[in-house]
């Protein structure tokens, strides 16, 4: 199988685990099977969990899994991820919720971008071309209304920045570090500074939820495992489009697991994030590279 191919792949079975640890959050904030959960302890949960299931290998591999060339890379990361939930979940409650996903959704075109400015790949007209269409695919499943052109809006925009700039930072990062130092690193400071924003609205989950919320981790977890072994065969550039079909996922776990029938909106954006994921990656790979 080409690398391309493979990265594509890697990219899409990443997306089927994270949009799967987005179905445990939600799932563990349903009303009925305990107390209600803010949104800054499902964050925490994900990366305490996650942490924990690392960290049997952490202590096997000792001091020497977490040295690194690159220390302020990974802060980078850690900051890139945090803010970018931040200013998502501030957007959320000022802007209705299909505006700021929408907006947010515009984190590949960001990739994109800086992986033509800092990492410098050369990034062809197919890429950009792809991730356009995926990204129009995403105004069409979520259907944005005028509020999309509100002042707060902006917090949106900065939370596609913030995931844009944490995607070309893991494809620098794993040139650099092994992907059990990336993982032990990134969840090793996630979870200390998502508990410290936590600890204020902190209440004692049900045993239902407690079990919802590890699944969070856990599941996170395999997906960044998976995405990292995805930006390690293709650059950021190639790879940024892909990550759309998170949201067809997430469809497609809502239909089955919440009884959530797609109407024509979402047939129609996730028929062109198909089409620019399947576009891009036969350009690396058909007849017509670009």
């Amino acid at each position: 199988m080409p690398p391309p191919v493979r990265a594509a792949l890697l990219c899409v079975l990443s997306c089927a685990f994270f949009a799967g640890a987005q179905a445990f959050a939600k799932a563990a904030q349903a009303p009925g099977i305990g107390p209600t959960l803010h949104p800054l302890q499902v964050t925490a949960a994900r990366f305490l969990f996650a942490f924990l299931l690392l960290l049997p290998l952490i202590l096997r591999q000792g001091p020497k899994v977490v040295r690194t060339t690159v220390p302020w890379r990974h802060v980078q990361r850690v900051l890139f991820g945090v803010a970018g939930v931040a200013t998502l979940f501030a957007a959320l409650a000022e802007i209705p919720l299909g505006d700021a996903v929408a907006i947010a959704w515009a984190s590949p075109l960001f990739a994109l971008l800086f992986a033509a400015l800092f990492l410098k790949e050369k990034v062809a007209a197919s890429r950009w071309i792809a991730a356009a269409v995926g990204f129009t695919g995403v105004a069409i499943m979520m259907r944005p209304s005028g509020a999309a052109f509100e002042p707060a809006a902006l917090l949106a925009l900065a939370s596609a920045l913030f995931v844009g700039g944490e995607v070309v930072t893991i494809r620098l990062l794993a040139t650099r570090d092994s992907t059990l130092t990336i993982l032990a690193i990134n969840n090793g400071l996630g979870v200390l500074i998502a508990c410290a924003a936590a600890a204020p609205v902190f209440v004692t989950p049900s045993g239902q939820q407690l079990i919802l919320l590890a699944a969070v981790g856990v599941v996170m977890l395999t997906g960044q495992t998976i995405f990292l072994k995805a930006v390690t065969i293709a650059e950021a550039s190639f790879v940024a489009p892909f990550y759309y079909a998170t949201l067809i996922w997430a469809a497609l776990i809502g239909l089955v697991i919440f009884g959530e029938v797609p109407g024509w909106p979402l047939i129609l954006g996730a028929s062109l994030i198909v089409a620019s994921g399947i576009y891009v990656s036969w350009r690396r790979t058909g007849p017509a590279k670009a």
